[in-house]
């Protein structure tokens, strides 16, 4: 069901949650002073890509005088809902950002880069498949018609505080590469430290503990989703909640915790977060590093993600600007070695990720190095491309929380999620 939404319900929720860079409140279209074409873009970064986008938006306005790009930014949890109902609204940004994985279900509300009221835009403006990733310019293929275009991998990976670990008698040269390692470190760090060892969960909001179990599960063999069932009530997936579950019983953290919090403290030993925690991390006097992902089992995996820039379907009034705005997302991918180098993330342009700049950076010896080999050596994992994925997130979602949180039994869990799965994939 689709819930329509006036201009100033749509303000407030597109305003209320992003932080406004380079001026005008107004959404394209409306009525402007005189000066350049504004063009919206909305995105769902939240963390430190979000100060990372404000830099490239910023950047992008200093060194154009014919366009200028009005940010927000930050409502990840509502953010795709809001997209779609501005594109009904027609109220939509000209600029937007799609997953990989949800492109099955968002592709009708956005416009074909080939096929777009401007023309075929890839020719216009100079797109080229062979100078991006082919696979993962692929996703955004639907029927012959290209709906986005690449910008990153983003990864999840374990950093760690080297203060810690020499604290505890480890080396903060050689962090844990697998199972055995791993817990030789955060049981060290637990008992000699008096900090914490570490934090599954990122910043504490429940999808975060279910992604550690979806990498946990991949790491065991399992898929979530075979023949439209629910795949993973079975021994992987119990042994790997189990492994989830059983963190705050070792004393390696407590329940209801931000790791990031925790870690930004200097009182956790090792952290999962992000590509895009570099830029929070550099403004720190931390003394970290970080250790890709450990093989706890049987195949080393990570949970990852595409975004792709995507131009929402506009009104016939504002068709106009799906040019300029298609030349800007141009302007952006040309130089996403400054997303990589700012964002932390993996470029997805093939030119960005030889750009001598970026391999230079810090941020590429610190975590793009590592998060650049996961993307592209079997490690990078993502979600199945399933029109119900987000009902299936939702459906597993609480019960894993649930069972971390020690309320429900780990069997209880998958039970109660397999159930509400099969549910969702029915209706």
């Amino acid at each position: 069901m689709t819930i329509k939404i006036d201009r100033r319900e749509f303000i407030k929720l597109m305003g209320a949650s992003g932080a406004m860079v380079a001026g005008s409140a107004l959404m394209p279209g409306w009525a402007y002073a005189a000066g350049p074409t504004t063009l919206l873009c909305n995105t769902l970064f939240h963390g430190g890509d979000a100060q990372a986008m404000e830099i490239i938006v910023k950047k992008f306005n200093d060194t154009h005088k014919d366009v200028e790009l009005d940010l927000t930014q930050g409502s990840w949890t509502e953010y795709y809902a809001q997209l779609y109902n501005a594109v009904v609204a027609g109220e939509a940004p000209q600029i937007g950002i799609c997953h990989n994985f949800r492109f099955s279900k968002m592709y009708p509300a956005l416009i074909p880069f080939n096929d777009s009221p401007a023309g075929d835009l890839l020719k216009k403006v100079g797109f080229k498949r062979d100078d991006f990733v082919e696979y993962v310019w692929d996703i955004a293929t639907i029927e012959g018609k290209q709906y986005g275009i690449p910008l990153d991998n983003s990864l999840l990976g374990i950093y760690y505080n080297k203060a810690v670990f020499r604290e505890a008698g480890l080396d903060p040269e050689n962090p844990p590469e697998n199972y055995a390692e791993f817990e030789k470190a955060a049981n060290a760090i637990r008992d000699k430290t008096g900090k914490y060892a570490y934090h599954p969960g990122a910043y504490g909001q429940p999808r975060w503990y279910r992604r550690m179990w979806y990498i946990l599960f991949w790491q065991k063999g399992g898929e979530l989703i075979q023949n439209d069932q629910a795949a993973f009530n079975n021994d992987k997936g119990r042994e790997a909640l189990q492994y989830l579950v059983d963190i705050p019983q070792k004393g390696w953290n407590k329940q209801g915790t931000n790791g990031a919090s925790q870690f930004a403290a200097g009182e956790l030993g090792m952290c999962v977060n992000g590509t895009w925690n570099y830029l929070a991390l550099a403004k720190t006097d931390l003394d970290w590093g970080f250790l890709g992902i450990p093989k706890w089992f049987e195949k080393r995996y990570t949970w990852g993600s595409n975004h792709f820039l995507v131009i929402p379907k506009q009104p016939q009034k504002r068709n106009k600007l799906v040019l300029p705005a298609a030349e800007t997302i141009k302007w952006i991918t040309d130089n996403s070695y400054l997303w990589g180098m700012w964002g932390g993330h993996v470029p997805m342009s093939k030119a960005a990720l030889k750009n001598k700049e970026l391999l230079a950076s810090e941020t590429w010896a610190k975590t793009l190095q590592t998060f650049t080999k996961m993307s592209f050596e079997g490690v990078y994992k993502s979600l199945p491309a399933h029109p119900k994925i987000n009902e299936i997130n939702a459906a597993i979602q609480p019960y894993i929380v649930e069972a971390y949180n020690g309320t429900i039994s780990v069997r209880q869990a998958l039970d109660r999620a397999e159930k509400d799965v099969n549910k969702a994939l029915k209706s």
